[in-house]
């Protein structure tokens, strides 16, 4: 299994044993791993400062309901998989993300899996963190040399790079660009809608064709209570409008979902321009040289 494959979401019993860090993570904890890093967090953030960053990045960082409780237990699970270092005790114990925990962000952060347009806080929440590591990192690299961070954070890269899956290694610089790479991720979205799009389409060509197959004499009973005939029996009425249900809804349905996929992409195009325009991607070659080490 290579880093750029995908297969683990669908059988998660391949990695479990050998990586019990690399699951598939809820919109809290790739929240709480990219405030954690060791780069963003320092020394660590206690719970209730993570309660308050989370709190505050609402807006932005689509993670669901936002309580102490909540983060607590996201906390002790990351821990437990070994996505998070705690140190300390109490509500004084602080947390910052292992070298396995940003793998697990990285390789998260590259996979999308829900239907959008039905759910849309998991692409959401993804475009918010990838805007954000590059607008934090694009102030880490351009600081001067004397205060660039180095020595721990050199290790945690080192670390990282030792971290492998099926004898090969979990994230490399090229995984890891792509992953922070807010353009590709909304062209990667891009690409799973369109296959939506075209799994919809075929629906719909299909529920066409089956609405076509009403024989009309089942319509007969219909059309006559529509024209104010003799009123039909309940029965062939009843099977008349099972009949509308059953082919003639579908194929509604499924324009209507052509609708809101092309809607969609319509967003997508305008997400491509701004971010475009506005948001400077990081070169993680440079981003590693403001730790003192350069990618390759």
């Amino acid at each position: 299994m290579s880093a750029a494959d995908d297969s683990w979401f669908e059988h998660p019993e391949l990695v479990t044993a050998v990586a019990p860090w690399l699951t598939r993570l809820e919109n809290l904890e790739l929240g709480l791993l990219l405030l954690t890093l060791p780069w963003i967090a320092g020394k660590g953030l206690r719970r209730a400062d993570l309660e308050r960053q989370l709190s505050a990045l609402g807006p932005d960082l689509p993670v669901g309901p936002v309580y102490f409780q909540r983060v607590s237990r996201a906390a002790a699970v990351l821990e437990a998989r070994g996505a998070l270092r705690g140190a300390g005790k109490g509500r004084s114990r602080r947390f910052t993300t292992t070298p396995q925990g940003f793998a697990a962000l990285v390789l998260n952060l590259r996979a999308l899996a829900s239907d959008p347009t039905v759910d849309g806080s998991e692409f959401e929440l993804k475009r918010s963190l990838v805007a954000m590591w590059n607008v934090v990192a694009e102030r880490l690299v351009d600081l001067p040399p004397e205060l660039q961070v180095g020595g721990e954070i050199d290790a945690f890269f080192e670390q990282l790079e030792a971290i492998t899956i099926g004898g090969r290694p979990a994230v490399s610089d090229e995984v890891m660009a792509e992953a922070f790479d807010v353009v590709g991720l909304v062209e990667r979205q891009r690409r799973r809608v369109g296959e939506l799009r075209l799994a919809a389409a075929a629906e719909l060509e299909r529920a066409e064709a089956r609405a076509r197959l009403v024989p009309a004499s089942l319509l007969a009973p219909l059309a006559a209570t529509t024209a104010g005939g003799d009123r039909p029996a309940a029965g062939p009425v009843i099977e008349a409008v099972r009949a509308i249900a059953t082919h003639a809804i579908p194929a509604l349905r499924a324009r209507s979902t052509l609708v809101r996929y092309d809607a969609y992409l319509r967003y997508l195009d305008e997400l491509t321009t701004l971010y475009t325009r506005e948001l400077r991607v990081v070169d993680i070659g440079r981003f590693r040289a403001a730790f003192g080490r350069r990618a390759g």
